[in-house]
């Protein structure tokens, strides 16, 4: 995840260096006629843009590592989509004050904009949601962002362990302080599945057949004995 933060960060730095250099590599303008083209301010709108693409790819940079190191990690590693979705709304909205033609499509800029805002602000919403565990004849569903089924059958074992096993990364998942959502990679477990909504222990630990692992626990420690419970008795039935 840092390659992967840097990497793009100075990919935008680089890009607003070269829109600077190559004004018709600018959405929207490169596709103007040669009429249109001159009543663009080229030169305000090439240096906003530089600028703006500079502070998205060095916002991405700074803003991965200072959440990291504060411990925010979901942040951290959502900055490459927060830090994008705001920086590109704004350059998109300010970048129209250059544009001194008549016909502009402003309205519908500011609903597409507005869709896609409110869409990263549902899925963020939907990741605290807390999961249920939803029992079945032989099958335990549980519900929420990246919930599951499984059947009684493809667990080998289950257990209550006071400890969660070191995260080392998430490989695709939610996480926002204590609540972890997804695929994450475990010291000695290896690649696990998590439903974690808080770090209250006990955890509920299963053990696929394939030696896969999942690792469930709720707010309430309680609700979490309560699911270790009726999963040993479904599996001794």
């Amino acid at each position: 995840m840092d390659i992967l933060n840097l990497i793009v960060g100075l990919f935008m730095i680089g890009i607003g260096f070269l829109v600077k250099s190559v004004p018709d590599l600018i959405a929207g303008y490169n596709t103007m006629s040669k009429d249109k083209k001159k009543n663009v301010n080229i030169e305000g709108l090439s240096t906003f843009m530089r600028n703006g693409l500079i502070t998205i790819g060095l916002s991405i940079i700074i803003g991965y590592y200072l959440f990291k190191w504060i411990g925010f990690t979901m942040i951290a590693n959502s900055m490459i989509l927060i830090v994008t979705l705001v920086g590109v709304t704004i350059l998109v909205i300010n970048a129209q004050k250059f544009d001194h033609n008549k016909t502009k499509k402003t309205k519908l800029t500011y609903f597409i904009l507005g869709l896609v805002f409110l869409f990263v602000i549902g899925l963020i919403t939907y990741g605290f949601i807390p999961s249920k565990a939803i029992y079945g004849n032989d099958t335990i569903r549980f519900s929420g962002m990246y919930g599951f089924e499984i059947s009684i059958g493809e667990i080998e074992n289950v257990e209550l362990s006071n400890e969660l096993p070191t995260i080392k990364m998430r490989t695709n998942g939610f996480s926002f302080g204590n609540i972890k959502k997804g695929f994450f990679n475990l010291d000695k477990f290896g690649k696990s599945r998590l439903l974690i909504h808080s770090d209250l222990f006990p955890y509920l630990i299963l053990t696929k057949n394939n030696g896969d692992k999942i690792i469930i626990n709720f707010k309430d420690k309680i609700e979490t004995e309560k699911s270790f419970d009726n999963i040993k008795t479904m599996i001794n039935k």
